[in-house]
């Protein structure tokens, strides 16, 4: 019985992990991996996986048993979050490869790296032979390739999980905004107006963020908000994300995440903005016209990520 071990921001209610936590759990459960062991905050359970608390020493005898360690999406090795946040899963990398089990980051970008140190530890990861680097951008990528042997590019694993769903987007006359705190959108609001959007609404893809602001109606379920939504302003990577899979149009606000990853799928920068809603303005005519269709080029890129990761889990 073939297991793993999948690590990466589950369990917080973040929509973009959520979804990448799906994507990489089927993946798993498709590639013949019949148990997967995911560390969650104490007291969270998921159907069809098995949970440990994710600081719980019982993890390093369930790298002791499992077949393979999958860092599953995300921007994990970064330190502008806090120091910790990396240190964490740098031991679980660490842990991984010290019980000589392959690891592979499926679909993870490198975040900025403040320290020293910090360089210093994802340096030693990506210079293991038993590393595996499927990156979700370029950047990450080649920054990879310059210490990791088995480095590929690939996306963002939500988007297998798009996939997947069978949905389709509504498109019904209505904007909806994933804001992380609020800001003065009186413009906005006045060209959005102008242009014939009447309906406006608010959701929130993390739950730290903004989830009211009136006169804006409050959406709850984000991936519903987004499919029957006709343009997404977005400061979160994964709203644009979805927008874009669905052939959406969407503005992202000042987020080197989604910059990075939608260079490869645009031959344009119009759908990126300032945190100013004079810029934010500018973009919406522009966006609205835009005819590239990024979803057709995520589907190829993600199948050939699933190949990679199979080829790669399979030895």
């Amino acid at each position: 019985m073939k297991s793993a071990f999948l690590w990466g921001y589950y369990g917080y209610g973040n929509f973009g992990d959520e979804l990448m936590f799906e994507a990489c759990t089927e993946l798993l459960k498709k590639s013949g991996f019949e148990t997967v062991v995911v560390p969650l905050p104490q007291g969270r359970e998921v159907n069809g996986i098995c949970p440990v608390n994710k600081f719980s020493p019982a993890i390093i005898e369930v790298l002791r048993k499992v077949d393979v360690s999958v860092a599953g999406g995300g921007e994990l090795l970064q330190d502008a979050t806090s120091f910790r946040s990396i240190l964490y899963y740098y031991s679980l990398s660490k842990l991984s490869l010290l019980s000589k089990k392959k690891l592979i980051f499926l679909g993870n970008s490198l975040g900025t790296l403040k320290r020293r140190l910090s360089r210093l530890m994802v340096r030693d990861i990506l210079g293991s032979e038993n590393t595996y680097f499927i990156a979700r951008d370029a950047v990450s990528y080649r920054y990879a390739k310059l210490f990791c042997k088995h480095t590929f590019l690939g996306t963002d694993p939500a988007v297998l999980s798009l996939m997947n769903k069978g949905v389709e987007a509504r498109r019904d006359k209505k904007v909806v905004f994933f804001l992380k705190q609020p800001m003065d959108l009186s413009l906005v609001v006045k060209v959005l107006k102008e242009m014939g959007f009447e309906d406006l609404r608010v959701s929130k893809a993390f739950p730290g963020d903004c989830d009211a602001y009136p006169p804006f109606s409050r959406e709850g379920d984000a991936l519903s908000a987004i499919l029957s939504s006709s343009l997404v302003i977005t400061e979160r990577f994964h709203p644009a994300l979805v927008a874009a899979f669905f052939g959406i149009p969407f503005v992202v606000i000042q987020n080197l995440k989604a910059r990075r990853f939608f260079e490869r799928y645009s031959s344009t920068s119009d759908w990126y903005s300032k945190r100013d809603q004079l810029d934010i303005s500018l973009r919406l005519p522009k966006v609205l016209e835009m005819k590239e269709k990024m979803g057709e080029k995520m589907r190829e890129d993600a199948i050939k990520m699933e190949e990679i990761f199979l080829n790669v889990s399979r030895g």
